[in-house]
């Protein structure tokens, strides 16, 4: 999916400041993405129609679907690199936490939900996978699934096979760098 900013929590001066923070939010995002890929063709915000069923689209657990939990007021599809790079610079320089997700397997909150403003970095869309029997290797873009990695090395080759989970919608992008791990190790600290 996208980028998800949440500017709800903690509480802000005024409606006007969360305006303008959104705002120059939305233009450094502008400035730093390609202008072949703008970023604000793949922008939701609550006056989209379609952002509510985006927004639910995140929602693994209906414990984090309540009036409670805060709301984010932007959402981000990212389809192109210069949308990653606009996400992060600018997350840092408006002093917003970047959580991101990669695939279908967040039942506990942890990439969509937060009392301090964040960003959510979607990696959905980029979902490129580049196989080469040759040289044994393979590139694969975090918004690839586990399945869509073992499907690709199918069609390439009946011998080679590459060890990884069972689970076929796990987000290659939170499993290789360990998000799997992330809860065990929160539970394990407690």
């Amino acid at each position: 999916m996208g980028v998800l900013l949440n500017v709800g929590s903690p509480p802000r001066e005024s409606k006007a400041s969360d305006s303008v923070h959104e705002l120059a939010f939305l233009q450094c995002l502008s400035g730093h993405s390609r202008p072949s890929h703008p970023i604000s063709a793949v922008l939701y915000t609550p006056d989209n129609s379609s952002y509510s069923s985006v927004l639910e689209s995140y929602i693994r657990n209906l414990r984090f679907n309540t009036p409670a939990t805060p709301k984010l007021c932007l959402i981000i599809t990212a389809t192109h690199e210069s949308h990653k790079q606009a996400a992060v610079i600018c997350s840092k320089k408006h002093g917003l936490e970047i959580k991101i997700q990669s695939g279908d397997h967040d039942y506990e909150g942890m990439s969509y939900v937060s009392d301090a403003p964040f960003v959510i970095l979607d990696m959905f869309n980029l979902r490129s996978i580049s196989v080469d029997i040759e040289d044994e290797s393979a590139w694969v873009q975090a918004g690839a699934t586990i399945g869509e990695i073992y499907y690709r090395i199918a069609e390439k080759s009946k011998t080679h096979v590459f060890p990884s989970g069972t689970c076929v919608t796990v987000g290659a992008g939170g499993h290789f760098s360990g998000g799997r791990k992330e809860k065990m190790k929160q539970v394990d600290l407690q």
